[in-house]
């Protein structure tokens, strides 16, 4: 009986931990998507209301209206693409490879991939700016894709080769047999089993190319580049924020990643989970 309440209190106690949990971590985006609706008299409303009295979409006309967010969206969406799209091609040749074939240094390239990840991008946005600066390639997208693509290729390899590492070769052999070649039997056989795997890092790709903001901000001088999380901070001016527009273009921003993290949330849980346990 004793033991029984003690489950009970202890059950208790973490369900409460983690609704505390969950609502820490959903209250910036509640109060984002409220500030976003407010009229600017209440705005510094003391107590502060999560829901307005007298709510307004102005702010979100206003971001509609505004022809630099188009121009930001149309740049998102290229760089997004582009980084994407070269991010699963080679990932998926590459962490093919760390996963089948054992050659000298390949797990120090995995150390390498850890390693690079663990730099903070500010600390390469210097040698990076001159860099393209001396390539005369700034205030380009094709900057701030190969900028980008330093970040997202080798988590991508990572997460795939762990992901390969745990499909049987006998799938792959048999292929072999039947008159694949190894890239056939990668493209035909490896690939439609491993989904989950290829969304996970689909997802993780598309969110950082998405909402980059550091390597997008130093790279693009004009509107022409300027991507949509840049065109949220020039809501900003010298001597006051319009919070309201700025609450609103971060929901619009932020509403194509939750759509897709919702559509495919059982898909990244899945690769994520698979590949670390077969990694």
């Amino acid at each position: 009986m004793e033991n029984k309440k003690v489950n009970i209190v202890t059950g208790t106690l973490s369900y409460a931990f983690l609704l505390f949990m969950i609502i820490i971590s959903i209250f910036p985006a509640i109060w984002m998507l409220s500030t976003s609706i407010k009229q600017t008299k209440d705005l510094y409303n003391i107590p502060p209301e999560i829901i307005p009295a007298d709510p307004t979409f102005d702010s979100y006309i206003t971001i509609l209206r505004t022809s630099k967010m188009y121009d930001a969206f149309f740049n998102s969406v290229i760089i997004t693409f582009f980084v994407l799209a070269i991010t699963l091609f080679l990932a998926i040749l590459a962490g093919y490879g760390l996963a089948r074939y054992r050659f000298k240094g390949s797990g120090m390239i995995k150390i390498f991939m850890l390693f690079g990840q663990m730099i903070p991008g500010v600390v390469i946005i210097i040698p990076l700016y001159f860099l393209f600066a001396r390539l005369r390639l700034l205030d380009s997208h094709f900057s701030i894709i190969i900028a980008d693509l330093a970040l997202t290729i080798p988590m991508a390899v990572i997460m795939l080769s762990a992901y390969f590492a745990g499909i049987p070769r006998e799938l792959e052999e048999a292929a072999r047999i039947d008159g694949a070649t190894s890239v056939g039997a990668l493209f035909r056989v490896v690939l439609p089993i491993s989904k989950p795997g290829l969304i996970s890092v689909a997802i993780y790709t598309f969110i950082h190319a998405w909402e980059e903001f550091l390597f997008a901000l130093n790279l693009s001088m004009t509107a022409k580049t300027r991507t949509l999380p840049v065109a949220i901070s020039t809501f900003a001016g010298e001597f006051a924020v319009d919070w309201g527009s700025t609450m609103a273009a971060a929901a619009v921003v932020a509403l194509p990643v939750l759509a897709i993290f919702l559509l495919c949330n059982k898909y990244f849980v899945k690769g994520l989970s698979e590949g670390a346990v077969k990694g």
